[in-house]
């Protein structure tokens, strides 16, 4: 895997927006990938890693994973 060092400017984004990741491409026989990876490694329970060829996916995933803690206690509230 190759690190980042100069990310262009969606992964640049991307990694403001989520300073819990490391980001990095990889060539693959259909293009890039892109790879998000937790800081700190896979000791925490959660999600550890994303692995894509969509910006608008790699976002999804890790908008959805930084949401389901908030979404559970909701549930508890409602009648």
């Amino acid at each position: 895997m190759a690190r980042v060092t100069d990310l262009p400017a969606e992964l640049s984004e991307l990694a403001a927006e989520f300073p819990g990741y490391e980001f990095a491409t990889q060539q693959t026989w259909d293009g890039i990938s892109i790879i998000a990876t937790r800081r700190g490694g896979c000791a925490q329970p959660g999600l550890y890693a994303v692995v894509t060829g969509d910006l608008d996916e790699m976002r999804r995933a890790l908008i959805e994973h930084e949401r389901p803690t908030a979404r559970q206690g909701e549930r508890q509230h409602q009648p």
